[in-house]
């Protein structure tokens, strides 16, 4: 009997040494979903460039993968053993890359390193890489280690429920779900539960939409554990005109408070959009002098706009 259920597509990454773990990961989602799938309305689909990616010119394997197959998936799962990979233009390794991209867009990703015991003909160039890249992660999010095929089976199943259980599935896609909520109450309730990258996408669908205080409120809130997103999403607005939206001014206060660099960077292109909205926030004295806000510092004393300097004939 068919039923409703959101699917979230899951991108497998690795280097060519892990193959057998690569099928353990779709044996596993694949195992979840006939237990789980019709009961929690969930399915996983399992992705990767050897099954989804087909082949095109005009452009790098690389970025084909990037950004027909890699950038269309919500979650990500990483493994690595001995290999990190070959090199891309932008990164240690094509994996590497693809992980890098995917966190960019704060989505999941879930990294998982094998501690199994390492081949005489390794290569050992290869394996420092691996080694490099998981000290280089060690302080900035929680990787998982596995013993051998069985242990990454079972230990990929129980972080599977964990993340599910958290609520952390949550696909790129739905912010066009969201926005088509009409009761405010219920849409607060939904940004409450999602991604500051929903949140991002929603706004601009919204934007030219009479919401609520509260609406606009639970966006920047949200906004606010993302910086970067706050302001993307404050360029957006600026780029649009929209100087005078509920969201802006709450938006540019909670961005000066949470990240001055990223304020920094949004005050550097208001600077280019409208100067007369630039000067309006600049004179309110959220911009901190610092080395980081030196060079546009400068700038603005030497602006005749600004009533500094001399006007170039």
């Amino acid at each position: 009997m068919s039923y409703n259920a959101k699917v979230y597509k899951v991108f497998i990454a690795s280097p060519d040494d892990v193959r057998k773990e690569r099928e353990i990961v779709r044996s596993v989602i694949m195992r979840w979903n006939a237990i789980n799938a019709e009961s929690k309305k969930i399915v996983l689909l399992p992705v990767g460039w050897e099954t989804h990616a087909a082949p095109e010119t005009g452009k790098t394997a690389q970025e084909y993968i990037n950004e027909e197959v890699l950038d269309k998936c919500d979650i990500l799962i990483g493994i690595f053993w001995t290999k990190l990979g070959s090199p891309t233009k932008t990164a240690k390794s094509g994996t590497v890359e693809e992980i890098q991209r995917h966190i960019t867009e704060h989505k999941l990703a879930m990294l998982y390193f094998s501690t199994k015991e390492i081949p005489n003909d390794v290569d050992v160039k290869q394996l420092k890489l691996v080694r490099s890249f998981k000290e280089e992660i060690r302080n900035k999010s929680l990787y998982g280690e596995f013993l051998d095929e069985r242990d990454l089976e079972n230990k990929l199943y129980s972080h599977l429920e964990i993340k599910i259980a958290e609520g952390k599935f949550r696909p790129t896609w739905d912010s066009d779900i969201l926005a088509r909520i009409q009761n405010d109450d219920e849409l607060v309730a939904e940004i409450n539960n999602h991604f500051p990258l929903v949140a991002r996408n929603l706004l601009k669908n919204i934007i030219d939409e009479c919401r609520s205080d509260e609406v606009w409120n639970a966006i920047i809130k949200k906004l606010s554990k993302s910086p970067a997103d706050l302001r993307e999403s404050l360029i957006f607005m600026a780029k649009r005109g929209a100087f005078r939206h509920k969201a802006y001014e709450a938006g540019y206060n909670a961005l000066a408070k949470c990240s001055q660099v990223d304020f920094g960077n949004f005050m550097s292109t208001l600077y280019s959009i409208n100067k007369y909205e630039f000067y309006d926030i600049y004179n309110k004295g959220l911009l901190e002098d610092s080395p980081f806000t030196t060079k546009l510092l400068e700038l603005i004393s030497k602006d005749v706009f600004y009533g500094g300097g001399e006007e170039e004939e």
